[in-house]
């Protein structure tokens, strides 16, 4: 038969057969993909990310040593000292160890994550938890928005988390409204899903990998403080020009007298989710609001899920809004350190009968 007649042309053709079991190929193959990323996710060594990675690692290999600990952001890092806190429960017979586990840049849904990494350990001594709270961040990411800082807490449930606050998922609405609302944030949306995407498939996690095999997994202890309680201090006063505008905006805030602000609904759930769980290892949930501006977010929309100490108030705490206090409009230097921490020791212990 001429192989360029009609007939032999019709039995080159592909067949019906041979389309369906190309489908089926790409199926099985994608399926053996995803399954193969789930499966080095799973075993793959912990991401060594700038400021959360060192205390992780050293957490992992101290956790029982610990029974109370402090997440949240650099207001956290910066401002709160265990060696203060454990020294006034000290004071009134309660013995403490305390760690600090704040670290730059991390809001929610980030905070979330690592709680839950900390809690996944089962620390058998926890006794207090410490959570900042923040409304969750849907625009918020490391300056180099695709750096291993930004992949790392992208699991499904932080995904999810973001889109369902991003369209506003939990409230009814018109279908036109919602689809407005998606085309308004596709690009945010996207950004979240390359990243959830990056995160499973494991993309540039062979450093790591190496890195583990040549024994370089070790503890950052230069990241830990200088009494390795996670607590880093900063000497440095905040300069003039800084001052100025920090005292600016505090007296545009307070000239405002909105009231406390509420949390976003998505992040007033997950606190409350958290809590419970932290409850759920016989630990008792404490919320905080570091001296911040007054206007961001300090309660609940309904009674919070445990103590809550707020500290947003230039009137009831001048001493933490001196410019003799700060690194900047932001953070503590060390003796408004300390002098936070001691406040909040202290109503701790007037706040609760069992610490």
């Amino acid at each position: 038969m001429n192989p360029r007649s009609p007939a032999a042309a019709r039995d080159l053709s592909p067949s019906k057969g041979f389309r369906a079991s190309w489908v089926w190929n790409v199926i099985t193959s994608t399926a053996a993909f995803l399954c193969t990323c789930l499966a080095l996710h799973a075993f793959l060594p912990a991401p060594n990310v700038w400021d959360v990675g060192p205390k992780m690692r050293f957490f992992v290999a101290h956790k029982d040593e610990f029974d109370t600990i402090f997440v949240g952001s650099s207001r956290i890092y910066f401002g709160v000292s265990p060696s203060v806190f454990d020294e006034v429960l000290a004071k009134n017979g309660i013995p403490s160890r305390t760690f600090n586990f704040g670290a730059s840049g991390m809001y929610p849904p980030e905070k979330f994550y690592v709680l839950e990494q900390i809690l996944a350990l089962k620390p058998r001594n926890l006794r207090r938890v410490f959570l900042e709270i923040d409304d969750v961040q849907v625009t918020r990411l490391p300056d180099e928005q695709t750096s291993q800082r930004a992949v790392y807490w992208h699991d499904g449930k932080s995904t999810w988390l973001i889109i369902r606050k991003i369209l506003n998922l939990d409230e009814r609405e018109s279908l036109t409204r919602k689809f407005k609302m998606l085309r308004k944030a596709r690009f945010t949306i996207a950004l979240h899903l390359t990243l959830l995407a990056r995160n499973l498939s494991n993309l540039g996690r062979g450093l790591d990998v190496a890195e583990s095999f040549l024994g370089g997994n070790q503890i950052a202890w230069e990241k830990l403080g200088p009494k390795r309680d996670g607590y880093f201090p900063v000497e440095e006063q905040i300069s003039r020009e800084k001052e100025l505008a920090y005292e600016k905006e505090l007296a545009r805030e307070q000239a405002a007298e909105a009231g406390n602000v509420a949390l976003d609904p998505y992040a007033d759930q997950a606190y409350r989710r958290y809590a419970r769980e932290i409850r759920s290892f016989g630990a008792t949930p404490i919320f905080l609001v570091a001296p911040i501006f007054p206007q961001l977010p300090s309660r609940f929309s309904e009674p919070p899920p445990g103590l809550l100490l707020a500290y947003n108030k230039p009137s009831l705490y001048p001493d933490f809004y001196r410019s003799t206090a700060r690194i900047d409009a932001h953070h503590l230097n060390p003796a408004g350190a300390e002098n936070f921490t001691r406040h909040i020791a202290e109503d701790f212990l007037k706040n609760t009968r069992q610490p």
